[in-house]
C-alpha cells in the first residue's frame, strides 16, 4: 500500500509539470506571468492550496494574487 501512495505521487507530480508547460505554451511571444497562471487555474475552479503545489508557491501567495485579481466593490 505505501508503494501506491508513492506512485500516486510521482504521477501527480507529472500531472503539475504537464499543466505548467501548458500554461507557458499559452502565450509564446512574451513569458506568462506567475499571476496570470495562477488567475488561469483558479478560473478553472482549482483550490488555492492545488495551485500552489502546482506552481510552486505557498498557499497564501496564491491567496494574495488572487485577492488582488479581484475587482474592488466599493
Amino acid at each position: 500500500m505505501e508503494n501506491y501512495g508513492k506512485q500516486l505521487e510521482a504521477v501527480i507530480k507529472r500531472l503539475d509539470i504537464l499543466i505548467l508547460l501548458n500554461l507557458e505554451k499559452t502565450n509564446n511571444l512574451t513569458p506568462t506571468s506567475m499571476a496570470d497562471k495562477i488567475s488561469k487555474l483558479s478560473n478553472y475552479g482549482i483550490s488555492a492550496a492545488e495551485i500552489g503545489k502546482i506552481v510552486g508557491k505557498q498557499t497564501n501567495y496564491v491567496t494574495a494574487i488572487l485577492s488582488q485579481k479581484k475587482p474592488k466593490g466599493r
